[in-house]
C-alpha cells in the first residue's frame, strides 16, 4: 500500500503548525532514512511506502504528543488534513455540496491518495451514511482513525452539524466501515 507524497506534507504541516513547540522532538524520533524524507522536499506526486512513511510519523506523533491516544491523534490529524486540502480551492464547493455528493467525492479524493484503494458508500440516507475503505494498514485503528477524522471534519466544513461516527462492523473484505450521521 502506498500514499502519495501530499499525505505526507500534510502529516509534516500538522505537527509543525499544531505541535510547534514539540516538532523537533518528533522529527529526531523518526528513524533515520523517514527523518531525511520529512526534513527535505517531498514530493506531492510520489508514491511513498503507507507503513514506513504515513503509520510510524503518525505513530510517533500519538506518543510524543497525545500520550500514545492512537486513535485521539489520528483522529485530529484527519481533521486538520480535511481542514488544509478543502479550505483552498474546494471552499466554494463545500458551501454548495450535499453531505451526500461531499462523501462521494471523498471516494475519488481518498483514491487520489492511496493506492491501491477501495472506497464503498453505502446505507446513504439523507441525515447518515456508511463509508468503507480499504484498511492502509492490517490491524491498526491509526490510519482508520485519521481516515475517520477527515470525513468529519469535512462534514462539518459543509456545515453539517454535530457529525457523529461509529465504527460499524466491515460489509467487505480488508476494509473497515465507518458510520457517519449528522443533523
Amino acid at each position: 500500500m502506498q500514499v502519495k507524497g501530499t499525505g505526507l506534507i500534510s502529516t509534516r504541516t500538522f505537527v509543525k503548525e499544531k505541535h510547534a513547540s514539540q516538532y523537533s522532538a518528533w522529527l529526531n524520533a523518526l528513524p533515520a532514512d523517514i527523518k531525511r524524507a520529512f526534513s527535505e522536499v517531498i514530493q506531492t506526486s510520489q508514491w511513498y511506502d503507507v507503513e514506513k512513511f504515513y503509520y510510524q510519523p503518525l505513530k510517533v506523533v500519538s506518543q510524543i504528543m497525545y500520550q500514545g491516544d492512537d486513535k485521539k491523534a489520528a483522529f485530529a490529524a484527519g481533521q486538520f488534513s480535511a481542514d488544509y486540502g478543502l479550505k483552498g480551492v474546494y471552499k466554494v464547493f463545500l458551501m454548495i455540496a450535499t453531505p451526500q455528493s461531499l462523501m462521494k467525492a471523498a471516494k475519488r479524493i481518498i483514491a487520489l491518495y492511496y493506492q491501491p484503494v477501495s472506497v464503498e458508500l453505502d446505507e446513504i440516507q439523507k441525515k447518515s451514511l456508511v463509508l468503507s475503505t480499504t484498511k492502509l494498514q492490517k490491524n491498526s485503528d491509526l490510519l482508520d482513525y485519521r481516515t475517520i477524522g477527515w470525513c468529519v471534519r469535512a462534514l462539518e466544513l459543509a456545515n453539517c452539524k454535530n457529525v457523529q461516527h461509529e465504527k460499524v462492523e466491515a460489509k467487505y473484505p480488508d476494509m473497515f466501515s465507518v458510520k457517519l450521521s449528522w443533523d
